[in-house]
């Protein structure tokens, strides 16, 4: 007795499947998408329940980044990166300086600092 091999139906199968699914899907109109790499040229620091020597430090740091990122940007000058950094810590330290004014009639310094180029 001899056994004939029967076809069988699993290559019928996946062609069907195949057949059935289609060419894979292609989108018809790609939108150009723009993505600069820009460093954050904006920081909000909180002050609240914090020390005064531990907000200077902060607006320090933070006016430091606000303007190197700046640089990086293009969106000022080298030259003036140390301009850039004074005026903005001040502007920031003055800023501080009305909230605490304020602060003293209730019970300390709440709210946000926001750092920025702009």
């Amino acid at each position: 007795m001899s056994v004939k091999s029967k076809p069988t139906l699993l290559p019928l199968a996946l062609g069907a499947i195949v057949l059935a699914l289609g060419a894979p899907a292609s989108a018809q109109n790609i939108a150009e998408v723009a993505v600069s790499p820009r460093a954050p040229t904006h920081i909000v620091i909180n002050v609240a329940g914090k020390a005064p020597a531990t907000v200077r430090g902060e607006v320090h740091v933070a006016a430091r980044t606000v303007c190197r990122n700046a640089v990086r940007n293009s969106e000022l000058d080298f030259q003036d990166v140390r301009w850039c950094n004074r005026k903005s810590e001040a502007k920031a330290m003055a800023r501080y300086a009305v909230m605490l004014a304020g602060a003293q009639q209730t019970a300390g310094a709440t709210g946000t600092i926001v750092l920025s180029l702009r």
